[in-house]
């Protein structure tokens, strides 16, 4: 069965390590996926308006944000999974009280921005006022009154697989804690990951499994890598998401190894 749809990460895989994407390229894959009636999908454990910043004007046919706390197609949000505000607080003190934990930042991403408290210490500010849309200083995160999609905390240069499963172990049935990258650890609803939002589209479009495929390269991709016909690991990526993918792309994100890869597949048929 032909695929249909494409799902793709964002940092470390269609983008480069500076943030930038091959535009021309990106927008002639677009347009021969729109030409035969395929679909693509922008799949990130950002902020759903960091996203359509990034991403305006380019002709993306759906957004998964907060790894998969929200979908949006056409600009209509068609899921939305919120943490309950009591876990949401009950995750912040255990981060900020076990010394087990003890990130340098921790924010939460709001309906209506970032929150971080004004005493936050981030890794790098210019990296996070590029990822966390409208920051929102704030005295005590414990005031802030918005829906939360996520809890997002920040080490320096830690690799926070081990943390993200003693979050977990900690609230098994109300949290998912998972890798994202760069020392930052992203803390969603129980059940919720990139693959249930690939299933909002699924349903939305009425697809199966076999006629999507998805790429990425961190630990926040594994479930839907997963859960798709193709899952393909960036070369740059983690060894888990290598080991659990179909394919593992030739180059890697810094040399369009994914771009490359669907220009590959759309002639040899094996997209629609």
């Amino acid at each position: 069965m032909s695929i249909q749809l494409i799902a793709t990460d964002v940092d470390g895989t269609l983008m480069d390590s500076r943030h930038h994407y091959n535009q021309n390229h990106f927008r002639a894959v677009l347009d021969e996926l729109h030409k035969r009636g395929d679909h693509f999908v922008i799949a990130s454990g950002n902020h759903m308006g960091h996203l359509l910043k990034v991403f305006e004007g380019e002709p993306v046919d759906a957004f998964i944000a907060e790894n998969g706390a929200q979908v949006m197609v056409n600009q209509q949000t068609i899921f939305a999974k919120p943490l309950p505000r009591t876990v949401v607080h009950q995750v912040v003190e255990t981060l900020r009280n076990d010394p087990a934990f003890t990130p340098t930042t921790i924010r939460l991403s709001g309906y209506h921005g970032t929150y971080i408290e004004k005493t936050s210490r981030p890794v790098d500010r210019t990296t996070e006022q590029y990822y966390f849309n409208n920051i929102v200083p704030v005295d005590h995160l414990s005031s802030v009154t918005d829906s939360f999609y996520k809890v997002n905390a920040e080490w320096a240069g830690i690799d926070v697989a081990n943390l993200a499963t003693q979050l977990n172990a900690q609230f098994p049935n109300q949290i998912h804690a998972m890798p994202s990258g760069f020392g930052s650890m992203d803390i969603v609803s129980k059940g919720i990951n990139k693959a249930t939002g690939l299933q909002q589209l699924a349903a939305y479009w009425h697809l199966i499994p076999d006629q999507m495929m998805a790429f990425g390269d961190n630990g926040n991709d594994l479930e839907m890598l997963a859960s798709v016909g193709l899952g393909v690991a960036m070369q740059n990526g983690t060894l888990a998401t290598k080991e659990i993918a179909n394919q593992v792309t030739l180059a890697d994100n810094n040399h369009d190894g994914e771009l490359k890869l669907i220009d590959e597949l759309l002639a040899n048929g094996t997209i629609h």
